[in-house]
């Protein structure tokens, strides 16, 4: 690849960095990285035919891009592939929901010329799950129908989700071809079907945890490799650790770093460009997250409500992104430049949990072994990024919170 060396040159550059790291789910496969164990799961499962896949995990974690891909790796060897996509909301009762499923279907068959393997009909007012299953009982043996309903989590009619539900417990049961993926945002499968029993035989649920640090780094490198732009190690382990597990931060950093690079002609991402990046995102993200913040740490006093909530932010987490009070006093001690203990910092984790915090994180477990998490995870990365740009931590304390070892951040896989 030639350096760019016009104006026209750097400008294409932009185009080229925002195009790569814009932040929306991926539908390349070439661009997706990790999550390899996923992606052999639900393979398994639409080639063992008759069972479906539950894809759950919080929101944030990739499950949109996931379903994009995971299909794709074999689609220039396996030539029956016919995959429809439908987009769940609130509004949908179970008829809309499936009349456009089979639509989706309809459609996808033309686009790729098949769509003699998919012979459905769609013209229905309303639907009950033996029309459905009747309708994709017509689908050709040799075919290997996907129906990806994401956002099912945003589904209010509970008629709609039982109903769903004897769809899935009928297709299985006349051994239907089709594989349906459920997607949702949830923390387990009771939350996107409460009585799932009835299904158990005829799903595999796919958790989804927040992605590894290797896989984050991934991510990065895969994009850059496609330009004449380069990370430096620093830069890597920075944006990786801020992106504490999600992908979208991930992208939506090495973009803003990528881009103040260009603004001054350097083809090599450094902290300087990262550093300037968290700015960038403070302000693009102020307004959504900034309500939030507020509510959980306003006081008329010194109560530290703000370094309380950046060392939650901090503090090490399980594959859920669930953490002890115990995991907090580590950054805690850090932040407030002295040892410290639960007892510091305690009733400021029920407030956060509470509605006098604005629930801003979520508590599992009885009074021994309470857990803790970020309701929305989007705002950990916001807390941190806006912690170090007010200099809540100093330069020694940063060094030792965000994990300076580099060897060790990507050896984990």
């Amino acid at each position: 690849m030639k350096k760019p060396s016009s104006a026209d040159d750097w400008m294409a550059l932009e185009f080229e960095i925002g195009s790569l790291f814009d932040g929306a789910p991926i539908d390349e496969e070439d661009l997706f990285a990790g999550r390899a164990k996923e992606v052999r799961t639900m393979l398994e499962t639409v080639f063992a035919k008759s069972k479906h896949v539950i894809l759950f995990g919080e929101r944030g974690v990739g499950k949109t891009s996931l379903s994009n891909i995971f299909w794709k790796r074999f689609n220039k060897t396996v030539k029956s592939f016919i995959v429809a996509r439908v987009q769940a909301g609130p509004h949908d009762n179970f008829s809309s929901l499936w009349i456009r499923a089979l639509e989706e279907l309809h459609a996808s068959g033309e686009i790729f010329g098949k769509s003699d393997l998919v012979p459905v009909n769609y013209d229905y007012e309303s639907v009950t799950p033996s029309n459905i299953r009747r309708e994709l009982q017509k689908c050709g043996a040799n075919a290997l129908p996907i129906i990806i309903i994401d956002e099912y989590n945003e589904i209010v009619d509970n008629d709609a989700k039982r109903l769903t539900a004897n769809l899935i417990k009928e297709l299985y049961d006349f051994a239907i071809t089709t594989t349906i993926v459920v997607v949702g945002v949830a923390e387990n499968i009771s939350e996107l079907f409460k009585d799932h029993a009835s299904i158990d035989r005829a799903i595999v649920e796919v958790p989804l945890n927040r992605m590894s640090n290797g896989e984050l780094r991934e991510i990065i490198l895969k994009r850059a490799n496609r330009t004449t732009m380069t990370f430096s190690a620093d830069a890597l382990w920075t944006i990786v650790v801020l992106s504490r597990g999600l992908p979208y931060f991930t992208q939506t950093l090495s973009k803003h770093a990528a881009l103040h690079a260009i603004s001054l002609r350097r083809l090599e991402v450094t902290n300087e460009d990262v550093e300037a990046s968290m700015e960038q995102f403070i302000k693009e993200t102020e307004k959504k997250f900034k309500e939030s913040y507020r509510a959980a740490t306003r006081s008329n006093q010194e109560n530290f409500f703000q370094e309380s909530l950046l060392a939650c932010a901090l503090a090490r987490t399980d594959d859920d992104g669930f953490f002890t009070a115990n995991d907090v006093v580590e950054p805690y001690s850090a932040i407030m430049g002295g040892k410290k203990r639960i007892a510091h910092f305690e009733k400021h984790l029920r407030r956060f949990s509470s509605d006098e915090g604005g629930n801003i994180l979520i508590k599992r477990g009885g009074d021994r072994q309470q857990t803790f998490r970020f309701s929305d995870p989007m705002m950990q990365p916001y807390v941190i990024i806006r912690g170090i740009q007010s200099k809540m931590i100093d330069e020694n304390a940063k060094t030792i919170l965000l994990q300076k070892e580099q060897g060790e951040l990507f050896s984990k896989t």
